[in-house]
């Protein structure tokens, strides 16, 4: 076994949706918004608290899960691999139809949704609101579970894939990461950089979720009819 070109190859094919699962508009506005606020610090840091814990438990779990799985024998098609890529495939497929039809209303609602509950919100809002925001993202799950998998399923040795489940989440996370980074090196300049994304992501959001949805259901039905799964086509 190679381990370093294995290891690669699992690299080239989980990153891109770990940079997929990052996209979410709805997280996103709640830390700039947080991040935008006079009490920026506490409330960023509450944010990107409760929105690790609930992508952390959820790697933990799926990766556990995972690897209690049989891993495919050499050099043959992985069936349960081919599923969960094909099934990330249809849900992401069925989002970005969803989401292509206009939903006026529901963006507005959803904008202030998430303005009203934090104006006065105490710092453990946040945490509980990054944290239920996080645990509903079905787009970023659809696209983390294939990622997660396909590490525990790879011809690599523990000791490399869980640092591997370890770059997947901290790119997951890169959405609550970066405005407070911003805002701390930038100061009020950054603050009103913030502001301007903020509003760009809520009046954007569907068409962003969706673009992102449409490019990686096409991706995991790519991977999942290729080689390394249901193997129906070889490259």
């Amino acid at each position: 076994m190679n381990i370093g070109v294995a290891e690669v190859e699992l690299l080239v094919r989980v990153i891109p949706l770990a940079i997929g699962a990052s996209f979410t508009p709805s997280l996103l506005g709640l830390q700039l918004l947080s991040t935008s606020s006079s009490k920026w610090i506490r409330r960023s840091i509450a944010v990107a608290t409760g929105s690790g814990s609930a992508f952390l438990l959820a790697c933990i779990l799926l990766t556990a899960g995972f690897a209690s799985l049989p891993k495919p024998a050499p050099h043959s098609p992985d069936i349960i691999g081919g599923i969960v890529w094909s099934t990330a495939a249809v849900v992401l497929t069925g989002i970005a139809v969803w989401l292509f039809i206009p939903h006026p209303d529901l963006a507005k609602k959803a904008e202030q949704g998430l303005t009203s509950r934090i104006a006065k919100a105490k710092t453990v809002t946040f945490f509980a609101f990054a944290f239920a925001l996080s645990i509903k993202d079905i787009t970023s799950f659809a696209m983390l579970v294939p990622a997660i998998h396909d590490v525990t399923a790879a011809d690599v040795p523990w000791w490399l894939q869980l640092p591997t489940v370890l770059l997947v989440y901290i790119v997951a996370m890169v959405p609550v990461l970066l405005p407070p980074l911003w805002r701390l090196f930038r100061g009020e300049k950054g603050n009103v950089q913030l502001t301007n994304l903020f509003r760009f992501t809520m009046d954007h959001q569907f068409q962003i979720l969706g673009v992102i949805a449409a490019i990686f259901a096409i991706y995991c039905a790519l991977i999942a009819i290729g080689p390394n799964q249901f193997a129906l086509i070889s490259w």
